[in-house]
């Protein structure tokens, strides 16, 4: 992905390469990944109450993962929006993360059945939580379809407006920096900690003991991962920022 990720950007121009390099650089401090949204305002007019419950926040990030919808092993997704539920402090959270570019670019109708699919996605996530028990793949696919049919029946959005929405995210994922899932998730659970004193207030107790438990359980996992991600990203980062030097000594 890191060498894919350098020939894109060795075809972009040079301002450009140096801007994206340079958030390259200042995300591997998972600090930076993250911050509060630059439009509340307009997420929560067309979110509506439900929006209300969520953390909202945006980032320059695009995040990528395996395919889930795809057999072949090299396949990758990629999402300009990213919805966690995560365990701290004795209290459950619930993070939607959007994209900075995707908010500037797409139109308010667009934007609200993107929202609509992400509280489809996180009331279905819910309800896996409420039941202890972990996602598989193909549990993951076929609650983001669910969530995308129920959601394009609630805002009544076009074929059109969902293609349009598409090539945007296309372009985004060629020209905004790539960030892979884990890493993102890692972020958000430290600009969670960061933020506490602040994001309290979001928070939710578990029902019972059971829950708390399992709430403690991923707690752990994601402590236990947490280091490895970062140093991953870092590695990322440095092989990208190589690949770019690299294609460039061929002209030299």
């Amino acid at each position: 992905m890191a060498k894919e990720t350098a020939g894109q950007l060795a075809g972009a121009e040079v301002g450009e390469q140096e801007m994206i390099l340079s958030r390259y650089q200042e995300m591997t401090d998972p600090c930076r990944v993250f911050r509060p949204l630059s439009t509340p305002d307009r997420i929560l007019d067309l979110g509506g109450e439900e929006a209300d419950g969520y953390i909202l926040v945006e980032t320059d990030a695009i995040t990528f993962f395996p395919s889930i919808g795809s057999s072949s092993p090299g396949a990758l997704d990629f999402a300009v929006a990213m919805n966690r539920r995560y365990y701290y402090q004795g209290l459950w959270f619930s993070v939607i993360s959007l994209n900075s570019e995707y908010l500037s670019q797409v139109t308010d109708r667009t934007l609200a059945y993107a929202l609509e699919h992400e509280f489809e996605m996180g009331k279905l996530y819910q309800r896996a939580f409420g039941e202890m028990r972990k996602l598989s793949a193909g549990e993951k696919l076929e609650i983001s379809q669910l969530a995308h049919q129920t959601s394009v029946k609630k805002s009544k959005i076009s074929l059109e407006d969902l293609i349009d929405e598409e090539r945007l995210m296309i372009s985004l994922s060629e020209s905004q920096p790539v960030v892979p899932k884990p890493y993102a998730e890692t972020a958000l659970l430290i600009y969670l900690q960061e933020n506490f004193s602040d994001l309290a207030r979001f928070g939710e107790k578990s029902e019972d003991a059971e829950e708390e438990a399992f709430g403690a359980e991923l707690y752990d996992e994601f402590e236990g991962w947490s280091k490895f991600s970062i140093q991953s990203f870092r590695l990322f980062v440095r092989e990208v920022s190589l690949g770019v030097r690299e294609a460039y000594r061929g002209y030299v």
